[in-house]
């Protein structure tokens, strides 16, 4: 049997431990550090006060899973109110690791805004008086998975529900504030831009007098006249509406990031009827359909990076 040289000992020993660091390598790069573009948008769905103009919010830091995001721009204040009808303001953009997540935080300044003025948080009134909007506690957390993909960019839409976040107050010093805690953050919906779709059209109404008509949109069946017109402890009507639009003046409207599935639509009808300023609910439209005449308005399928067109005329008022 031949003997195995020092020179090929060696030479055996120097693959071997080759070997050995290309496996090692192969282990370090199994997916575990790669890394994907997120970024954060915010949007508003509107409020119901016409006496509002303007509502801005201070955010201070933007947290995912509890910890800081490097990829949020920094303390910014914005206008909500701004960014109706699909319009957005982009908070943040930056790596994240390639993977699954559980919550978005937004963290509030309610006392100073982006240039050290105060409030921080506020309802400007058409007047241009301003009053501070303040709750328990300055982090809204908004419970939504979402993943970052590698090597790709993730577009997360915030939609800060005015609505639903902000009420009237009894204190006439206060006038308004952000509603309890779970609520607000209950008015945060989160929304991946790449998985949502959008309803729109316009209406055509000759039949009744109303000063602004508000679309509701809800989950499929779960719209419960009654109930939803009702006011709730927080003097809010149409609660459980995913998402909302006001009627513009020329009769368009817009129902922007829905995600996939099926809506019933709901339109409402306001007027200012003893003229002080505040519009009051009249009750829901009866529609015909002016176009896809083979829709139904209490079923309409939005699938993703669509947009829906439902034309309507209004035929009737069923009285609140």
């Amino acid at each position: 049997m031949n003997k195995i040289s020092l020179f090929q000992l060696f030479g055996l020993l120097i693959i071997s431990a080759l070997f050995t660091t290309a496996c090692t390598d192969d282990d370090d790069n199994d997916g575990s550090d790669l890394q994907g573009d997120l970024r954060v948008e915010l949007t508003d769905s509107p409020i119901d006060d016409p006496d509002v103009s303007a509502v801005f919010v201070t955010v201070a830091d933007v947290r995912i899973d509890g910890e800081s995001w490097e990829g949020f721009n920094g303390k910014t204040t914005i206008d909500l109110m701004a960014y109706q009808n699909g319009r957005t303001e982009l908070i943040g953009d930056g790596s994240l690791d390639a993977e699954s997540y559980n919550s978005l935080e937004l963290v509030l300044d309610y006392e100073e805004d982006a240039n050290g003025n105060s409030p921080g948080c506020y309802v400007e009134k058409m007047d241009g008086s301003k009053k501070q909007l303040r709750t328990d506690d300055n982090t809204l957390e908004a419970n939504k998975d979402f993943t970052v993909e590698a090597n790709q960019t993730s577009d997360i839409v915030i939609d800060f529900d005015l609505r639903k976040a902000v009420q009237r107050s009894d204190d006439a010093q206060e006038e308004y504030r952000f509603v309890a805690q779970s609520n607000l953050e209950a008015a945060l919906r989160v929304v991946n831009k790449a998985e949502a779709g959008s309803i729109e059209g316009d209406i055509s109404d000759d039949n009744t007098n109303s000063d602004r008509i508000v679309v509701y949109a809800y989950a499929a069946g779960s719209f419960n006249r009654m109930q939803e017109m009702e006011e709730n402890s927080n003097g809010l009507r149409f609660q459980n509406a995913v998402s909302s639009t006001v009627v513009a003046n020329d009769g368009s409207y817009n129902l922007s990031f829905l995600e996939s599935g099926d809506y019933e639509l709901v339109f409402a009808s306001y007027r200012d009827d003893d003229n002080d300023g505040e519009t009051e609910l009249q009750g829901s439209l009866e529609l015909s359909l002016l176009s896809n005449l083979g829709l139904n308005l209490s079923s309409l399928s939005v699938e993703s990076q669509t947009s829906l067109e439902v034309d309507v005329q209004v035929t009737g008022l069923l009285p609140f």
